[in-house]
């Protein structure tokens, strides 16, 4: 079954702290209750996310921090969890009802302002919301993943936003102007010097990159900045010009993609004498992306995580 989100760990979380009464429970023992609640096999317990940080394990503590927040569980001691006064008020207020993100948040603005009443008697301040900046969003949809995931899947939106708008600037950049382009990307990937030599009667090659200081070992470019599919015989007559100039590695660029034809032929050439790779606009914007071509940084976001054995040698965190 599909991971639980950090909304639906809320509650199996709650009534397991719960049931430990005031024995301590652990992130351990939480995790594994979860697992429990919602039958994960051994593979969905090991799952991680791009980032690489396990997905039960994350969203159960972004669950157990909104929890924490709220009062509705304490930390008596490190790596110790146990359930409040107010979250054993909670849970029974909430038999029945969700408990998510909203559910938590509003619990929380209703015992603040409670409070906010209660100090009134002695004292005309403005009473001020305990860690306010850290609140869960009410707004949040149910299905929503963790911060870190949801951040890495905006990050991964904003690099598939930046290569399309790569490509259509390579699509409006004349065909020389492409093959320095690509002969610079290549040689940013660490593949030699290259040298670009596309014009009429070139035989197909835009462009050669020498990988050894002595010119022995090149790689022979074909840039094609095209709309078109490009088909297999695109790919023959470029195998044809590496013979012709007795090279065994090729490779074929292009901003829009390979036909299936195209793809086997390049395959089957690439078993025998020569080496032909296929890059096509996706991948060749990817690249670009990668090795810093045609792009700038515009800002940058460095994400901390709490060093555990800086505070602490324990093995039960």
């Amino acid at each position: 079954m599909p991971i639980p989100t950090k909304n639906q760990v809320h509650r199996p979380i709650l009534e397991f702290v719960a049931s430990k009464g005031e024995t301590p429970s652990t992130r351990r023992e939480i995790v594994r209750a979860v697992a429990e609640k919602f039958s994960l096999t051994p593979d969905e317990i090991d799952e991680r996310s791009p980032s690489g940080s396990n997905r039960v394990y994350t969203r159960s503590s972004w669950s157990l921090m909104g929890l924490r927040w709220a009062n509705l569980v304490e930390y008596p001691r490190r790596g110790q969890i146990k359930i409040t006064r107010q979250g054993e008020e909670f849970i029974k207020k909430h038999e029945g009802l969700p408990i998510n993100d909203a559910a938590i948040n509003k619990w929380k603005q209703e015992q603040e302002q409670l409070k906010s009443v209660g100090d009134d008697d002695n004292s005309t301040d403005t009473p001020v919301p305990v860690a306010a900046t850290s609140a869960p969003s009410a707004d949040i949809d149910e299905s929503a993943a963790a911060p870190d995931e949801i951040i890495y899947d905006a990050y991964q939106q904003l690099q598939d936003k930046l290569a399309d708008d790569i490509l259509d600037a390579l699509k409006g950049v004349d065909p020389y102007q492409f093959e320095r382009i690509v002969l610079a990307l290549l040689e940013k990937m660490g593949y030699g010097t290259g040298q670009q030599v596309g014009r009429i009667g070139d035989g197909g090659i835009d462009g050669v990159i020498d990988q050894d200081p002595l010119g022995l070992e090149k790689i022979y470019i074909q840039a094609k900045r095209w709309q078109n599919t490009v088909g297999e015989p695109e790919i023959r007559n470029f195998s044809g010009s590496l013979a012709t100039n007795g090279a065994a590695k090729g490779v074929f660029i292009t901003t829009s993609n390979f036909s299936t034809t195209a793809e086997q032929a390049a395959q089957t050439i690439s078993a025998g004498i020569q080496l032909i790779r296929l890059i096509n606009g996706h991948e060749l914007a990817r690249l670009m992306i990668q090795h810093g071509v045609g792009v700038v940084t515009e800002i940058t976001y460095e994400v901390k995580k709490l060093d555990e054995n800086y505070f602490s040698d324990s093995d039960d965190i």
